[in-house]
């Protein structure tokens, strides 16, 4: 435990230290919800019922746990660049611990992030959870942040440099956020595409935050489309296997033998 919470500590302490980004993570959700608000609550088809910015706010804070989760994976990649993954891996502890670490931190850090920005979101768009509410939503960042954090680690272990993952970042992120529910709803989707949002896990956890944030709203179509134990299940599900593919590819760093991981195996 001690080399896990080294690791997770790293991670906050490195976000801390970089102002622009802590700027961004907070700054982004309100860019989103005053130019996509202004643009997309024009044609959305149930503003009789739901004002759209109210109804943005569960994919807003979706959005801020994938951003910060999966941007925190880019230390990941400069810690190759630096020489410092390859100090961990070569430490007497197990793979699997330092996969954890990464994915724990990114976790954190994407819930502090998102309670951060739904203390001042949620009262700008006047929805008001009740308690239970409040800790369903707060279980629904935890769990989708896990799950990306560890999407975001496979995604780091891959890629080499910082130019390919900042290239494959763009690529994943925004068909993510699309396929999610974050802007409209996905039930009138087409099958493919439907398909797709099944694969995707931020739906998942924008789904759940439905569930927490849009409960009095689901009698109208607009709150969660799929039962809680489904996407806590998926969001599960995604997590153990990103946890599972991450600690082999981070064994694979170059310059580091089989043998320095044969007794950890």
């Amino acid at each position: 435990m001690r080399a896990v919470y080294g690791i997770v500590a790293r991670e906050f302490v490195r976000f801390l230290r970089q102002r622009g980004r802590v700027l961004a993570s907070i700054g982004r959700p309100f860019v989103w919800l005053v130019f996509a608000g202004a643009g997309f609550a024009t044609v959305f088809a149930g503003r009789s019922e739901i004002d759209y910015r109210a109804y943005m706010a569960p994919g807003l804070l979706g959005m801020v746990v994938m951003f910060g989760s999966l941007l925190a994976a880019l230390s990941t990649v400069t810690d190759r660049e630096a020489g410092v993954l390859r100090m961990m891996l070569v430490a007497p502890i197990r793979r699997s611990t330092v996969a954890f670490g990464k994915a724990l931190g990114a976790t954190l850090l994407g819930t502090a992030q998102a309670v951060v920005v739904a203390g001042l979101l949620l009262p700008l768009v006047h929805l008001r959870p009740t308690l239970g509410g409040a800790l369903l939503g707060l279980v629904a960042v935890v769990f989708a942040g896990l799950a990306m954090g560890t999407l975001g680690l496979v995604l780091a272990a891959s890629i080499r440099s910082i130019e390919n993952f900042a290239g494959v970042m763009n690529f994943v992120v925004f068909p993510m956020l699309f396929l999610s529910g974050a802007l409209y709803p996905v039930r009138h989707l087409g099958p493919v595409l439907r398909a797709a949002v099944y694969a995707n896990p931020l739906a998942y956890g924008v789904d759940l935050l439905k569930h927490a944030l849009l409960d009095a709203w689901a009698g109208a179509g607009y709150g969660g489309e799929l039962p809680v134990s489904l996407d806590c299940a998926a969001l599960a599900l995604f997590a153990g296997i990103g946890l599972a593919v991450a600690a082999p590819l981070l064994g694979r760093e170059g310059g580091v033998t089989r043998t320095a991981f044969r007794e950890r195996r």
